[in-house]
């Protein structure tokens, strides 16, 4: 027995030339199979750049990047530094508040206490004014706007309060 005559190999993803040879008459002709890469092409899916493009193959086109990821990223940041901030100078806050009647019974000085109140409410004013500033340009970034607008609603509050404040005590001291 002589042995059947095979076309030669053919690179991966090349479609096979057509035979021009003699078949018998009376074997049916079927259409080629269309041939498909070995993987499956879905939507928003790259191709690899050595991928071979077949004409039988459904292409589809790519879909645009998620928005959500690209836009939400840039926008957590501050907003979100801005609103731990006012939170944590609320928090401050609080404690200094807390903190008076102790250092009223604890220091006796006039001095003692004065600079605790200083040093207390520098020291909120400072995280407060951060997390205002960072709260504004969170606000005017694109995304949303509910913790920067949050954050600039606390620390405009606070740093009122402690401004008032300051300008009281002094009207207070300078007649003495």
């Amino acid at each position: 027995m002589s042995e059947p005559q095979q076309p030669p190999a053919q690179p991966y993803g090349s479609p096979p030339p057509h035979q021009a040879g003699p078949q018998s008459p009376g074997a049916p002709q079927y259409p080629s199979a269309p041939q498909y890469s070995g993987a499956p092409q879905y939507p928003g899916t790259q191709q690899h750049p050595g991928a071979p493009q077949h004409p039988g193959a459904p292409q589809y086109p790519s879909a645009p990047p998620h928005a959500g990821a690209s836009s939400a990223a840039p926008t957590a940041g501050p907003g979100r530094l801005a609103f731990i901030l006012a939170l944590v100078s609320l928090g401050l806050s609080l404690v200094v508040s807390v903190s008076y009647p102790l250092i009223y019974r604890w220091a006796y000085d006039a001095v003692a206490i004065g600079a605790f109140g200083t040093i207390g409410n520098g020291l909120i004013f400072l995280v407060a004014l951060a997390a205002l500033l960072l709260g504004i340009v969170g606000a005017r970034r694109p995304g949303s706007k509910l913790l920067p607008g949050i954050a600039i609603g606390i620390t405009a509050a606070q740093l009122a309060g402690i401004l008032v404040s300051w300008v009281s005590n002094l009207f207070y001291a300078l007649p003495f």
